[in-house]
């Protein structure tokens, strides 16, 4: 798979990934609560912007689609970690999640209450089979393997009061490949 490397706002992406799901929200009555600080979304990366829009669309409407309806709330959080340099390039660590409960202080957590995704679907996801018990979950399966070559993992999360993806991934930097480029440059 070839992924189409370019800089781009992180902010960019969550605004695409959050309207691709207001509608289905609205039928379902639910609201949504956005933790992202202003550094996040004013931070600019490299990577696949298209494929990883893709995959955070997709996990945050099985979020939504699964959540219970009315008077119910989406949660997207969304962390920096640890700065890496790597070859003189710095990458930061960032953690996605959403939730319908409850909030992780450490990542981006997509959350929901309720009963969360299927069983069935979390299994597709981390099948390695050829057979799937729908297409949700072979998108799912899919969307975790794109994650993967962007240099990130996926976790479904389950506790008592809420269920929850838990999204890591490595990004590098705007700031970082232009110093690698002075740096190459002399």
């Amino acid at each position: 798979m070839e992924l189409n490397v370019e800089e781009f706002l992180l902010g960019n992406v969550l605004d695409v990934v959050v309207s691709q799901v207001m509608m289905l929200m609205k039928e379902k009555k639910l609201q949504l609560v956005c933790e992202v600080p202003e550094e996040i979304k004013t931070l600019t990366v490299f990577g696949d912007q298209i494929k990883l829009q893709q995959v955070l669309s997709d996990f945050l409407h099985n979020i939504v689609h699964h959540a219970p309806s009315s008077d119910s709330w989406i949660e997207i959080k969304i962390s920096t970690g640890l700065k890496m340099i790597h070859d003189f390039n710095e990458f930061i660590h960032l953690q996605f999640s959403s939730s319908v409960e409850g909030s992780n202080k450490d990542g981006h957590r997509m959350t929901h209450i309720g009963k969360g995704i299927p069983p069935d679907l979390v299994r597709d996801m981390f099948g390695g089979g050829d057979q799937w018990s729908s297409q949700e979950g072979l998108g799912l399966n899919l969307s975790r393997k794109l994650l993967s070559a962007l240099n990130g993992r996926v976790q479904y999360v389950r506790e008592q009061d809420k269920c929850y993806f838990l999204i890591d991934i490595d990004m590098k930097t705007r700031r970082t490949r232009e110093k690698g480029k002075q740096i190459q440059e002399r």
